[in-house]
């Protein structure tokens, strides 16, 4: 018994001896995975940057994907209820104890914090990119426009109150450089048109606001003041998304939006390029330009014989520059040439896309609204100031 055990014992010693595909060895060698790492390491360098560059365009793709899907869901939206989404989001701070119709005249608005695109002092609200391409004011409604947008659907709005990177001391004054103070026309503006002043009083965020006279809003490059006897714009003739945003009131698409509890949208979609640079800005809503209003159009009128105020410099913005086919546009490719200053723009020597006879001064039809462009590739240039030149960066 004991001889047979021994035999087992001795069978199974042999089947253990048995040589594998390694002859033998139980494993890989430390020389052996040295070579396999060096290999994979060589791998991946070489593939990294083609798979950085596909996640790139990825991004894009969606986010471009996303902005013809909204503009798409819009279009239903207005079709079926011939009229805007209720309950958007309002792109300001405001500041006061209170914001209730009686008290306006004395709340502050502004237009949140903008990134200057340097992560190490914290994510701003709005991205640099937005805040040039739409170039944002305050403007303050009046009972005319309040009456307007609420013909148009819009009755009651949220503010976005986003005070994000107030908590890092950026409220404002010249303590702080370039970051908040007035540009001159060759800044690249990385962030505000203007000094954000210290906030004394935060608002709740995202706080319910009814659309009335004194709300102050977000306008592409200008802002009328409530008591309507003064218009400042921004003198920057080049970087504009499109080339009849002049005087147009942006909202944005948030969940909250009616274009979303209404089910057109089963939610509100976030640009993948603010998740991407979360360190810079915090908010990357979609936005929704709206037509420029009749009664804006009219405000525009009642001051025409003011010269319009520039945000900083000179220039002579008048309500004549603003209409009767005068003003004309160019655009070029976001990373091609671009138009000298005092480019002739009727010549078009250099062949760019122009367009001419825009009437900023006028209303628009009321279904023709925009979303963000699919692309951000082309800029455009407003004679704003100056005939036939593009003068001021952007």
């Amino acid at each position: 018994m004991r001889q047979r055990e021994m035999k087992g014992s001795s069978v199974g010693l042999k089947i253990n001896k048995k040589p594998g595909i390694f002859g033998g060895q139980g494993g890989f060698t430390l020389l052996e995975i040295l070579v396999v790492l060096t290999i994979m390491g060589f791998l991946i360098a070489m593939v990294a940057p083609r798979l950085a560059g596909i996640s790139g365009n990825a991004s894009e793709t969606v986010c471009n994907s996303s902005k013809y899907r909204i503009k798409t869901f819009m279009s239903s939206f207005y079709e079926q209820y011939n009229r805007y989404p209720n309950k958007v989001t309002n792109l300001v701070m405001t500041d006061g104890a209170d914001i209730d119709a009686a008290n306006l005249a004395a709340a502050g608005y502004q237009i949140p914090y903008c990134s200057n695109d340097d992560p190490d002092d914290g994510a701003e609200v709005l991205a640099q990119g937005h805040n040039k391409l739409y170039k944002f004011m305050i403007h303050r409604l009046n009972d005319a426009e309040a009456k307007e947008l609420k013909t148009l659907g819009i009755t009651a709005v949220f503010n976005l109150n986003d005070y994000a990177a107030d908590a890092d001391g950026l409220n404002g004054g010249a303590a702080f450089g370039k970051q908040h103070t007035p540009p001159d026309a060759n800044d690249d503006r990385v962030t505000n048109w203007a000094n954000i002043t210290a906030i004394t009083a935060q608002r709740p965020s995202m706080e319910i606001c009814t659309v009335e006279t004194g709300v102050g809003v977000a306008m592409c490059g200008c802002g009328i003041d409530r008591a309507g006897a003064a218009l400042t714009y921004i003198p920057a003739e080049r970087g504009w998304a499109e080339e009849d945003l002049f005087g147009r009131i942006v909202f944005a698409l948030g969940p909250e939006s009616e274009l979303v509890t209404s089910g057109i949208v089963n939610n509100a979609a976030n640009c993948p390029g603010s998740i991407q640079n979360a360190d810079n800005f915090s908010y990357g809503g979609y936005y929704l330009i709206l037509p420029r209003l009749a009664a804006t159009a009219d405000r525009f009128a009642d001051i025409a014989t003011v010269t319009f105020g520039a945000l900083w410099g000179g220039g002579n913005l008048n309500y004549a520059r603003l209409s009767d086919d005068a003003l004309e546009a160019v655009s070029w490719a976001k990373k091609g040439p671009k138009p000298t200053t005092d480019y002739d723009i009727a010549a078009n020597a250099d062949h760019f896309k122009v367009r001419a006879g825009l009437k900023l001064n006028k209303a628009m039809e009321s279904w023709d609204y925009d979303t963000n462009r699919d692309r951000y590739d082309e800029l455009w240039g407003i004679d704003l100031m100056n005939s036939n030149s593009v003068l001021n960066g952007g």
